[in-house]
């Protein structure tokens, strides 16, 4: 076999293996929070636990929101009926607090990872 050929199958089966994997992948869209009125929701949102998330967060309301969380070490301003993507790396199992900064920590919620 060739190099070339030996280079090809390596890297063939190294993308097979990410596709195939599903920890490897983000999770999907059904990871979302709303703001709007003053509340968020879901206030307690479940994501699988090791495995990378696209979070979007949509801002609902009237005014701009800021999304915040000391344990997930994000701060994004979202303006109002924008939506935005936020990207969570592999979470190990446990509760991971968030907040609008803008309401002064009156709106707030958690992500669970399981």
């Amino acid at each position: 076999m060739s190099l070339k050929t030996t280079a090809a199958s390596i890297l063939s089966l190294t993308l097979l293996a990410a596709i195939a994997n599903p920890s490897a992948r983000a999770a999907d869209d059904s990871s979302q929070l709303r703001f709007h009125g003053g509340a968020v929701e879901p206030t307690s949102l479940m994501l699988p636990a090791n495995t990378p998330v696209k979070l979007r967060v949509t801002n609902s309301a009237d005014a701009a929101i800021e999304f915040e969380s000391f344990e997930l070490h994000r701060e994004r301003v979202v303006q109002p009926g924008q939506t935005i993507t936020v990207y969570l790396p592999a979470l190990p199992r446990g509760t991971y607090p968030f907040f609008d900064d803008f309401s002064h920590g009156a709106v707030k919620g958690e992500i669970v990872s399981r």
